[in-house]
């Protein structure tokens, strides 16, 4: 009864180990195939945080150096071509003026690329990469973000660590999109 038991157990979780590891990726994931470059824009940033002291320069340069690092093409603003942008905005509400103040914030991250819905008969919309007669429109076809609540001394560093993350993910699922082996 027992040997039966645990060769049951074994069986359960050999079964749903290949599901997981069988499993499509979604689309946010496929929707970043074939993407070779981009082109990374950072969000102005409201009055009370640049007080602070960060510059959208800074979180342009940081993204620019890991997308590279990760083996991601990065086009500068005055570089000619039509790439998917990388778009990064820094949403804040400060508690006040001085240093130990709160600051709540969300930092997000989306891919935006041109895009058509594609209709095939017998099938719901698909979403896919503009080939088509119809005017394609940007839409975010990949998005990450993160929410905190860190003090106003600290957020020059909790915005370059969860910016350095959210680049990260982005990078591991382009490269599982392209055939890559991401790194966990």
């Amino acid at each position: 009864m027992r040997k039966l038991f645990c060769v049951g157990v074994v069986a359960l979780v050999v079964f749903n180990f290949a599901k997981f590891a069988l499993a499509e990726p979604s689309s946010a994931v496929r929707s970043l195939a074939g993407v070779i470059a981009v082109r990374v824009v950072v969000e102005d940033f409201n009055a009370a945080m640049q007080k602070t002291g960060l510059k959208k320069e800074h979180l342009h340069a940081l993204a620019h150096e890991v997308l590279s690092k990760n083996g991601i093409r990065v086009f500068q603003p005055q570089d000619a071509g039509r790439v998917p942008l990388v778009y990064i905005r820094l949403s804040s509400v400060i508690g006040g003026e001085d240093a130990g103040a709160p600051v709540g914030l969300y930092l997000n991250m989306q891919v935006r690329q041109m895009a058509v819905l594609e209709k095939k008969e017998g099938t719901l919309a698909k979403q896919s990469i503009s080939t088509a007669d119809e005017k394609p429109l940007l839409v975010s076809t990949w998005e990450n973000g993160t929410m905190a609540m860190v003090g106003r001394k600290e957020i020059g560093f909790y915005v370059r660590t969860i910016l350095t993350n959210l680049v990260g993910d982005f990078a591991h699922d382009h490269k599982e999109a392209n055939g890559g082996q991401p790194q966990s």
